[in-house]
């Protein structure tokens, strides 16, 4: 068995975490601290394309936000805690995106009790999306051959694919039975997941400082 370390649980549980208390708080603070906590860990990894994207595509509805509830709202302090939630919650999306792999999430899930069966499905539709994008292809070109072009909003494009669907199916159970797998049987794994500490200990600093500033801009306010 191979030992592996992973800091998953620990960013999941820090988005979480933080997605639920910005929607229930009342703070800039909080909301300018997600931006910055994100961008600064973007500039360290140097992910310079999550930058871009965290600066420039929340911006059209932060500022549109911000002016219909300046103009029509309760005035410039609720402008204000929407434009920068906005922003903290397009943050917290992208380190997600940024910072968790989606199988491996899956994976590190199972270990953690999420069921097999939900996991491994959801596995199978992944590994399937290249044949799906290449039956796909294959459909558009023969169409071309006979002088019809299909479009995004063709019926035949998602029959087919039903059709294909259903028959990857019982390809993939088959595929799946015949290496052991069993719904409701006990599973060893060859890589066992282990929670970094490392990133235990961050994501608690980070929720304990974002929750002082929550303190401490009620007191000032």
């Amino acid at each position: 068995m191979e030992e592996k370390i992973t800091a998953i649980p620990a960013i999941i549980f820090a988005v979480f975490f933080f997605t639920i208390e910005v929607s229930f708080t009342y703070s800039v603070w909080l909301n300018v601290y997600l931006f910055l906590v994100v961008l600064g860990y973007f500039f360290v990894t140097r992910k310079w394309g999550f930058i871009w994207v965290l600066l420039l595509f929340p911006f059209i509805p932060a500022i549109t936000t911000f002016w219909s509830v300046m103009i029509q709202g309760d005035g410039l302090s609720d402008a204000w805690v929407l434009l920068t939630r906005t922003y903290a919650f397009a943050a917290l999306g992208l380190v997600f995106v940024a910072g968790v792999d989606f199988e491996e999430c899956l994976l590190v899930l199972e270990q953690y009790r999420v069921p097999p069966t939900f996991v491994y499905g959801i596995l199978v539709v992944v590994h399937a999306a290249p044949e799906i994008r290449r039956e796909v292809s294959d459909m558009r070109d023969a169409s071309l051959l006979r002088g019809k072009r299909l479009y995004p909003w063709s019926a035949y494009y998602y029959v087919k694919t039903i059709f294909l669907a259903m028959n990857w199916r019982d390809r993939y159970a088959e595929a799946m039975y015949s290496r052991g797998f069993m719904e409701n049987g006990t599973r060893t794994h060859f890589e066992k997941w282990h929670l970094a500490r490392s990133a235990s200990i961050w994501a608690m600093v980070f929720i304990l400082v974002g929750n002082g500033l929550l303190i401490v801009e009620s007191v000032v306010r």
